[in-house]
């Protein structure tokens, strides 16, 4: 091998061996000086809100039906019709119930009649009674005198009797005949009302949102009234059924604010409040779900039926408040280190207690008693802060706690060069 050779061999080497002492200094050089994220505390809003969804719906909707069966002769309305409260908006064919109305108050004429021939029945039953008086009343003297025999009196008092029972019979026919006409007074009234069936009426003013029938049709109404139409009241208003977490219904209270959006209008906002949260429970796969009804104004109709809400309800929020980035709070120092040995420190020193809350400023809300701890930089180093924290957000937390303000250094993250 030649000396060049040699050389250039003995070069590379020493350029290796330089390469990787550098090298490892720097690493010794990056693990004695951590890297150190920072945030700091300031004042601002806090806005806590429980986001879900829901579908869009009208805040009534009446399903009309038929209580009768038959053809569907006319409709007078379709989808987006709009109808006031009585409308005829579908007719069925009448001709069996207008028959039935005719041979009712045929009926009814016949047992009218009959009430007058039962009223001259007790008439005649009644002169009968008063003929059959007189000549009881004139036999009883000669039969006590001894001048008529005794089968002529027992004639003229049978004829009494009999007068008086056919006069009770007369009556008792006459209220027969009258249940009889009130019988058939009720069918006629019954057929009428069939009748006036046969028009189907709109019972609100709306619009139209579902036709399910068409002309000619045969609808039966044997053993429920069948869905012909289904109207809203009033679209200018509407309703939202959204599914809120059992974890968050907590939070959840009538009156509460709500913002939501469509996807026919990206982009768009809408506004509406909490009407009401129902009680009972919505289970499906063990996940549990409690539904919020949330209304809203609707004016120039864009919302419509059956739409997809992406909604967000409003549960709590604070102004002016001192607040502090959530990865603050999530910041824990590695075991054993330095900083963790002081948080041992401080809690030999004295018992974790409530500390001394700084005043509220408007707007803002009492903490509700969760604690949690800051790492606050300062001219002193690194020192644990414990505080209360009051109502949290995507991005901050509410904090209360003894000597903070804003303007306070609060570590993030404290990594090596390494990463």
């Amino acid at each position: 091998m030649s000396n060049r050779i040699k050389w250039s061999i003995g070069l590379l080497v020493i350029v290796l061996i330089t390469f990787f002492l550098f090298r490892n200094g720097d690493d010794s050089a990056g693990g004695q000086s951590p890297q150190i994220e920072t945030t700091q505390l300031d004042v601002g809003d806090i806005t806590r809100a429980v986001a879900t969804s829901g579908a869009v719906r009208p805040l009534i909707t009446v399903e009309v039906g038929s209580q009768l069966s038959g053809q569907l002769e006319e409709i007078y309305v379709d989808f987006n019709s709009e109808v006031t409260a009585g409308q005829v908006i579908a007719l069925i064919d009448a001709q069996t119930f207008e028959s039935r109305v005719v041979q009712s108050r045929a009926d009814l004429e016949v047992a009218r009649s009959n009430v007058i021939v039962q009223q001259a029945a007790i008439d005649r039953a009644n002169a009968n009674l008063r003929k059959a008086r007189l000549e009881y009343e004139r036999a009883e003297p000669l039969a006590n005198a001894g001048t008529l025999s005794a089968s002529e009196f027992d004639t003229a008092l049978a004829s009494y009797e009999s007068a008086k029972a056919d006069l009770t019979m007369a009556e008792a026919q006459l209220q027969n005949a009258r249940a009889n006409e009130e019988q058939r007074q009720a069918s006629l009234e019954s057929a009428e009302i069939d009748l006036e069936r046969t028009k189907i009426r709109s019972p609100i003013d709306g619009v139209v949102i579902e036709r399910a029938v068409d002309q000619g049709q045969t609808v039966a109404a044997s053993f429920s009234a069948p869905v012909l139409f289904r109207i809203a009241q009033d679209l200018t208003k509407i309703q939202i059924e959204a599914n809120v977490d059992e974890a968050d219904i907590g939070n959840v209270v009538e009156g509460n604010e709500a913002a939501f959006e469509v996807d026919a209008y990206p982009g768009m906002g809408f506004k509406g409040r909490v009407e009401q949260v129902r009680l009972a429970p919505n289970e499906t796969n063990n996940v549990v779900t409690y539904t919020v009804i949330i209304t809203a104004d609707n004016p120039d109709l864009k919302l419509l039926p059956g739409m997809t809400a992406i909604v967000e309800i409003v549960t709590g929020r604070v102004e002016d408040s001192l607040r502090v980035s959530n990865d603050a709070l999530r910041f824990k120092p590695a075991a054993g280190s330095e900083l963790a040995q002081k948080v041992e420190q401080m809690r030999a020193q004295r018992p974790e207690g409530q500390p001394r809350q700084n005043q509220p400023g408007a707007g803002q809300k009492k903490a509700k008693g969760r604690r949690g701890l800051l790492w606050i930089q300062n001219d002193d180093g690194i020192n644990p802060v414990p505080v209360m924290l009051g109502i949290s957000d995507d991005q901050y937390t509410e904090v209360f706690g003894k000597k903070l303000a804003a303007g306070d250094v609060a570590i993030t993250r404290i990594r090596s060069n390494r990463g």
